[in-house]
């Protein structure tokens, strides 16, 4: 805990930026907040760091058990390669600082509850980056939840699809199933069944899964439908497949629909976009949706710093247990699939 009557800023590195997109977003949200400066940077791979490096000036460091020792690191954020969170969560802790993680935890369930064991025994936080928690549409679907409004749910639907990750605009690792633990699955799936969670209050208790490669021939499955059943009994699914073909104006989306017994809602991150026409070489030409929402990213890394300067993860941060119990839907939905039958959650 930073003391608040200190008001210095949180002191951060970034092991890791193999998530590039991820990476620069949050490094960018990191260097623009009052409350946080960025010590350096550490992945021996140039091109993961080139763009955070040349545009946001974040300083580079050879060494990250010399950048993890310094007094001016308090946190961490991890971006590399999903397969890699544990080494680099493990060494955050043994250095004593709290640490944000790109999603998905981990590649295994054995790897996640090291993470939280680890940063358990050095008394550090470990927040998971589910950023769609702050998603101003969700806080209020939880709100409307939690009150009460919708009744008991009996039914809830999400997707997040999106986009293939091939190169040249995405590192190989994303497409490897050592490295990534698998494809469109694991990849957008914990991001769903996470805000299921946040919203709802339910646990998945069993997994119904499909998956396949039928459009890009990438090595991984591209794309894949979960089927859910809650531990009250109700029922749900999710599309997290990377089937948003080039032209679309959309690069990703999220949606939501829930079904109560006395109410329904729909969300989606598509109500709070503006329709433009762009001709502007070098970047997305056409039909394109932008934004005018809230900076998810911008809103989850301030929260991560807040909860660091107070001490204690704050509402609505995603914790290393919400991150282990979406690892552990996503990996229910491929045993699913490979056996063709229902798959327990745990």
């Amino acid at each position: 805990m930073i003391p608040a009557e200190a008001q210095r800023p949180v002191g951060v590195a970034i092991l890791g930026a193999a998530h590039l997109g991820h990476a620069w977003a949050y490094a960018r949200a990191l260097t623009e907040s009052p409350h946080a400066v960025v010590v350096g940077l550490h992945d021996p791979e140039p091109e993961h760091t080139r763009w955070i490096h040349q545009d946001l000036g974040v300083p580079l460091a050879e060494d990250p058990e010399a950048l993890l020792s310094s007094p001016d690191v308090d946190a961490v954020l991890v971006c590399s390669a999903t397969a890699e969170h544990r080494a680099h969560v493990e060494l955050a802790a043994a250095h004593g600082k709290h640490v944000l993680c790109e999603k998905p935890i981990a590649t295994t369930v054995e790897d996640a509850r090291a993470m939280i064991a680890a940063c358990e025994a050095a008394g550090v936080q470990l927040h998971v980056a589910f950023v769609s928690r702050f998603l101003p549409l969700v806080a209020r679907a939880r709100s409307a939840v939690r009150d009460g409004r919708l009744g008991e749910l009996i039914g809830l639907v999400g997707g997040n699809r999106g986009r293939p990750p091939l190169p040249p605009a995405y590192p190989g690792w994303i497409t490897d199933p050592v490295a990534a633990g698998g494809g469109a699955l694991i990849d957008h799936s914990v991001h769903v069944t996470d805000v299921m969670r946040h919203v709802s209050g339910l646990e998945v208790a069993q997994v119904s899964a499909e998956c396949g490669s039928l459009l890009w021939d990438c090595g991984v499955e591209d794309v894949a439908i979960l089927s859910l059943r809650f531990d009250n009994g109700a029922v749900g699914s999710v599309d997290p497949s990377w089937s948003v073909p080039a032209d679309n104006p959309w690069d990703y989306d999220f949606f939501l629909r829930l079904v109560g017994t006395e109410g329904a809602l729909e969300i989606s991150d598509g109500a709070e976009a503006l329709r433009v026409v762009s001709t502007r070489e070098g970047g997305p030409v056409g039909l394109r949706d932008a934004s005018f929402a809230e900076d998810a990213d911008r809103a989850m890394v301030e929260a991560f710093l807040a909860s660091v300067r107070a001490g204690a993860i704050q509402a609505p941060c995603a914790t290393a247990v919400d991150g282990l119990r979406a690892l552990e839907v996503a990996l229910a939905g491929y045993r699913s699939s490979a056996a063709g039958s229902v798959a327990e959650v745990g």
